[in-house]
């Protein structure tokens, strides 16, 4: 990775670049084909959900090019890492580990935990950073996903080694 990577907040113009990442992502891992159900589940979804505006949607950019982005929601008792997605040709390079920290940091702002609902692909990520277990869920019939808990209270210090 270069050292020109910043962070800043999703515009509302850029609902369907995030949207279409999204997909991108669930292609890269296969679901469009092995779990079409769900694909299509989630673009419906995706196209009538509130945009960037609505809540915490935070942009990773290198040399001004959109390599990934995350999204926070606010539950009340906990804060959800709704989406986080790269570049699906970027995936493996390091920067979800940048994503993860900039989460961690803006999610421990807002609460002491975080959930997550992790897709197949990405369990082994979200147990490396620390994310514990707490039981899997199935979306669909067919498709599970791992119900995990971050403790926010730990830091992003945790993230880092």
């Amino acid at each position: 990775m270069k050292d020109d990577k910043s962070f800043r907040r999703a515009r509302a113009d850029e609902r369907d670049t995030l949207n279409e990442m999204t997909l991108a992502g669930l292609r890269y891992w296969g679901h469009d084909q092995n779990h079409p159900e769900a694909y299509e589940g989630l673009a419906a979804i995706l196209s009538s959900a509130d945009g960037p505006e609505s809540h915490p949607v935070f942009v990773l950019e290198e040399s001004s090019k959109m390599i990934g982005f995350y999204e926070l929601r606010d539950r009340g008792d906990h804060v959800e890492l709704l989406r986080m997605f790269l570049q699906p040709d970027l995936i493996g390079l390091g920067y979800g580990r940048t994503l993860w920290t900039h989460a961690v940091q803006e999610a421990a702002a807002m609460s002491g935990r975080m959930l997550i609902m992790a897709d197949p692909g990405a369990e082994g990520f979200y147990r490396a950073m620390g994310a514990r277990l707490e039981r899997y869920q199935e979306a669909t019939p067919g498709f599970v996903l791992g119900v995990y808990w971050y403790d926010l209270t730990q830091g992003a210090s945790a993230t880092s080694a």
